[in-house]
């Protein structure tokens, strides 16, 4: 292999450190690239490693040069949408740079469109045992209140002969090294994107690193800090809110809609706002007002004064 690829934990982050002569650096906080590839459409890129199975079949006989740019065109792009994928396109770079060598004698075994064209699939079914996976051992919510080491055993006994539903870890290509100079750690070196995949489930096994089905969004995130949060922080919207975001505002709005207290203020705040336009109050007589409700508001939330008085100080104000 002309190409290097490596992965470890450190400091709380995933690293990535990967590519040819120039090597590139990717950090990421963890359990980020394995929640991004849980909920990854690889539906979506069928086509594309249809089209790259296709372009290999032709390169067995016609050897031509262009279905070599086309499978390359759409690692390109592949590679784009997750980490992982940086390492198939280094790997299938590499493929064919070695069969272009032996002018695409007998690469049957060095070119498999097969090991290609069923990423999609293979991705989709470790996707869904995962997401068992977490359901049974990490869940915060729907997992027993026991030992991540118990659950473990109890879900492998009963389900590890399912190889279909249950995820099935590999022995991994580990070393144990000195990263830049001051880390010493264990490092992945893996052979495809699937020793990654497994890399990082059993990562957050070890750690058991729990996690929780956002509230905005329904997808999994990894817990981090505190135990109570029910939002995740993906981004929702083009504004660059995220589900916490989002969903704080929720949380917020429909707690006001049980409030009778905010409801009969907010009406006569709007009520009293819409007094200056029409030009039955000056600024400074509302400003003065609406300090003074809010005062009042505060003794009515700390249950100093009654909601009937409250109610009869904004009539009468």
């Amino acid at each position: 292999m002309r190409y290097t690829y490596k992965v470890w934990v450190a400091d709380g982050n995933e690293h990535f450190e990967y590519g040819n002569e120039q090597k590139k650096k990717k950090d990421l906080p963890f359990g980020t690239s394995l929640m991004e590839l849980l909920y990854l459409d690889v539906w979506a890129y069928g086509e594309l490693f249809d089209g790259m199975g296709k372009a290999i079949m032709e390169l067995y006989s016609s050897k031509e040069q262009r279905y070599v740019d086309e499978v390359l065109t759409a690692l390109d792009t592949i590679a784009s949408h997750h980490i992982y994928f940086e390492l198939l396109r280094l790997e299938w770079r590499d493929r064919l740079e070695q069969a272009k060598r032996h002018n695409y004698e007998n690469v049957l075994d060095l070119l498999p469109r097969k090991e290609l064209t069923h990423i999609p699939s293979n991705i989709h079914t470790m996707q869904e045992q995962i997401k068992t996976l977490f359901a049974h051992v990490l869940d915060l919510d729907t997992s027993p209140k026991e030992p991540v080491q118990k659950k473990m055993v109890r879900y492998y006994n009963y389900r590890g002969s399912d190889q279909l539903n249950t995820f099935q870890f590999q022995p991994q290509p580990m070393s144990f090294e000195v990263i830049d100079r001051k880390t010493f750690t264990e490092v992945l070196y893996p052979k495809n994107i699937y020793d990654m995949i497994d890399y990082f489930v059993r990562e957050f096994v070890k750690r058991e690193q729990f996690v929780r089905i956002c509230k905005n969004c329904g997808k999994y995130f990894a817990l981090s800090g505190r135990s109570d949060a029910e939002y995740c922080n993906r981004p929702v919207d083009d504004k660059g809110r995220t589900c916490r975001d989002v969903g704080s505002i929720k949380a917020w709005t429909k707690k006001r809609m049980n409030d009778d207290v905010f409801k009969v203020y907010r009406r006569e705040y709007k009520k009293r706002f819409g007094w200056i336009k029409a030009g039955k109050i000056e600024q400074d007589a509302f400003y003065a007002w609406s300090e003074k409700a809010r005062e009042e508001k505060a003794k009515c939330d700390a249950g100093e004064i009654s909601f009937q008085v409250f109610q009869d100080w904004l009539k009468n104000s």
